[in-house]
């Protein structure tokens, strides 16, 4: 190691699972192809993330492309006639 670089220090965390949880991480883990800690650090940050309402999935497009998506999205709908007759048909389900 360089002398200018430093160490990043790290933090335990414990917890404390059910033997059929801890076999279900594992599992998971496993056709993950990754480590129990490696998976639980994971998730928690994806559920951090979540909690925070921080972006974790951010799609990108070319500026170009944006303004075109922006613009059809400005215009008046348009009918779709298959789209209207099937919306208009009679339901084999009903919610109740």
């Amino acid at each position: 190691m360089k002398p200018d670089e430093q160490v990043e220090t790290l933090e335990r965390i414990e917890t404390r699972v059910s033997p059929a949880d801890r076999a279900r991480i594992g599992d998971a883990a496993a056709a993950r192809q990754e480590s129990v800690a490696r998976f639980v650090y994971r998730a928690a940050l994806r559920e951090a993330d979540e909690v925070l309402g921080r972006e974790v999935d951010v799609t990108r497009m070319p500026v170009a492309q944006f303004e075109g998506l922006l613009a059809a999205l400005d215009r008046p709908a348009q009918p779709i006639p298959e789209l209207v007759r099937l919306a208009s048909r009679d339901r084999p389900y009903i919610r109740r």
